[in-house]
């Protein structure tokens, strides 16, 4: 696998995992929890905070792993 594509597959899958967790889990408190009041905007934000910090996650695993890989020269 290229650099470039393991750096946009981590990148990409990283985002869309944490975002979909933030999300899910924002969502869930809020529900679990209705005297704080439901707010729309509460899951929406989380999801994007988890979808930012997964893609950087994401991009710095990838950056290790092409870091660390044997180079193999001819």
């Amino acid at each position: 696998m290229s650099n470039l594509r393991l750096l946009l597959v981590s990148a990409v899958s990283g985002g869309l995992f944490c975002g979909f967790v933030a999300g899910f889990a924002a969502r869930g408190t809020s529900v679990l929890l209705p005297g704080l009041g439901l707010v729309v905007a509460g899951p929406l934000v989380a999801g994007f905070m988890g979808l930012v910090f997964g893609s950087v996650v994401g991009l710095f695993v990838a950056a290790v792993i092409i870091l660390t890989r044997p180079k193999n020269y001819p």
